[in-house]
């Protein structure tokens, strides 16, 4: 069976995603400078500690507290008295696949060889994320300055056998589930609870997660472009490379190429060749009016140059996000090579801030993008077809009766209306905190779990708006769609049928939205 490498450099957005989704285990590399390194760290710290010299957070206080300088007989005390104190969580649990991903995350900085961190610490990290005992984590309490503190407390206590853990589909106490695993919990030792608290690990992991599923809802925009220009009869010249190759953006370029592909074989989307010569030569008139216009609308016609952004936003962020996941990211951090301990600041988390941020941005405009979108092919005065979708009626005493898609267009509205609320920066809200030892703050986890709302309302809104191009399918006729919209069209058509009298469209919403968010198609 496929296993991911976890090494501390070369860990991927896709290989976080393998490990916490579809349960791929993971290994450590088979190098003995992998375990060299690890080790020298270790040594380094603990030669250093005899010095009798103050060490952050092992012989002294945490944070304001560091003027407090402890022996360091105490210094295993001290992390566990870390540990205990930031035991305050609060709110909704991360779920068990997300949990599993901050775990992976942390264990990979942690490997990275300047934690000081023992080989027993991270060899029991890395049998828990095979054997599935995750540490449930509580998503509240984490300003995301001196690291994702108070969450990761929770992944020390679990290696002490204490707290609670996900094992097998259930909630259950950290003790039972290694003692039934044959694993066996351990004492953090000096440094070793700060190591496994003070860094990026929560934001970052939630980041990489739904960096994944802010790229498939890049495919499905386009998708939902293209869709849309075959039920209205749009033109194809927008979305001609040389085109957007002109304004020089690859995200436009490849949002184009995407809508480009699905359009050039939809008997529905015209040439526009083909369209000049059909509306013909002025010849000697001296003024003509036709019955359609040679450009479509913005949210159309502009659509790569929209979509186009989160695409390049998405390259930038990757690369940030990767960065970040093998990143050396506690306090302080050991050096064996040049025998130094650094105090620093690497567990800042403004990157990650940042990423989600422009994320969540760009989110919010194809968001917009889609409401507009919807409305040319729900109202009838644009969309060539019936009013709000409603089918083709020949018995008069249904006439008037029904109202199609005119509620799931005001539903759509209000989905986008509050991704744009949650699409404003996060990072500039920095306040400070801890007796003003952390002064400034990244917030980068709040960036990241309002990222994640935001995936979460843009797949329901999508779905609705997914279900409107099957009804315009249905009504124009499958038939004179391209192969890809059919292929969608006939995925849905499996959840929901056709709304041939008005009904709920909740649980079809809702197995849609599912479906996007499972399937590989996008």
């Amino acid at each position: 069976m496929q296993s991911i490498i976890v090494d501390g450099s070369n860990l991927t957005i896709e290989d976080v995603f393998l490990v916490a989704q579809k349960n791929l285990p993971i290994n450590f590399p088979e190098d003995e400078n992998f375990y060299h390194k690890i080790k020298q760290s270790r040594e380094h710290l603990e030669n250093f500690i005899t010095h009798g010299y103050p060490i952050y957070g092992v012989t002294t206080g945490f944070g304001d507290s560091c003027d407090n300088q402890i022996n360091y007989t105490k210094s295993e005390e001290l992390q566990k008295s870390l540990i205990n104190f930031h035991g305050i969580g609060v709110g909704n649990l991360f779920n068990q696949q997300e949990c599993k991903a901050i775990l992976l995350v942390r264990l990979n900085s942690n490997v990275k060889g300047y934690s000081a961190i023992r080989l027993e610490v991270v060899e029991l990290m890395k049998n828990m994320i095979n054997q599935s005992i995750i540490p449930i984590i509580p998503e509240l309490g984490s300003v995301g300055a001196s690291g994702d503190l108070t969450p990761l407390s929770y992944i020390g206590a679990a290696l002490m056998g204490e707290r609670k853990v996900y094992y097998k589909n259930e909630k259950a106490s950290s003790a039972k589930a290694l003692e039934e695993s044959g694993l066996k919990p351990v004492k953090l030792k000096a440094k070793e609870g700060l190591a496994i608290m003070n860094g990026t690990s929560v934001m970052t992991a939630i980041a990489a997660l739904y960096w994944r599923h802010a790229a498939k809802l890049a495919n499905i925009s386009d998708f939902i472009t293209a869709a849309s220009l075959e039920i209205i009869e749009g033109k194809d010249i927008p979305y001609r490379e040389k085109v957007s190759q002109l304004k020089n953006h690859v995200g436009q370029v490849a949002s184009a190429n995407y809508i480009h592909d699905i359009i050039e074989k939809s008997p529905r989307v015209l040439n526009y060749e083909d369209f000049l010569n059909d509306i013909g030569s002025i010849d000697q008139e001296l003024f003509k009016k036709h019955q359609k216009k040679i450009q479509d609308r913005y949210s159309l016609r502009c659509a790569p140059q929209i979509n186009g952004v989160l695409r390049d936003t998405l390259n930038i962020t990757k690369i940030w996000i990767e960065s970040e996941i093998n990143s050396a990211n506690d306090n302080p951090l050991v050096d064996p090579d040049v025998n130094q301990v650094y105090n620093t600041g690497n567990f800042y988390g403004g990157h990650i801030c940042a990423a989600c941020d422009y994320l969540r941005i760009a989110l919010a405009n194809i968001s917009d993008l889609s409401e507009k979108q919807a409305e040319l092919i729900i109202d009838g005065k644009y969309n060539n077809l019936t009013e709000n979708l409603i089918p083709q009626l020949t018995n008069s005493q249904e006439m008037g009766l029904y109202h199609g898609f005119k509620a799931a267009q005001i539903s759509i509205t209000a989905l986008c209306s509050e991704i744009q609320y949650l699409s404003g920066p996060v990072s500039i809200h920095s306040r400070p905190t801890e007796s003003l030892n952390q002064d400034k703050v990244s917030l980068g986890t709040i960036s990241a779990r309002k990222l994640r709302e935001c995936v979460d309302l843009l797949y329901f809104q999508y779905a609705i708006h997914i279900l409107a191009i099957c009804q315009a399918v249905d009504i124009i006729g499958k038939d004179f769609f391209s192969p890809k919209t059919q292929n969608i069209y006939n995925k849905i058509r499996t959840m929901s049928k056709f709304v041939s009298k008005d009904r709920p469209l909740d649980n079809d919403t809702t197995k849609v939205k599912e479906y996007l968010v499972e399937c590989e198609i996008f």
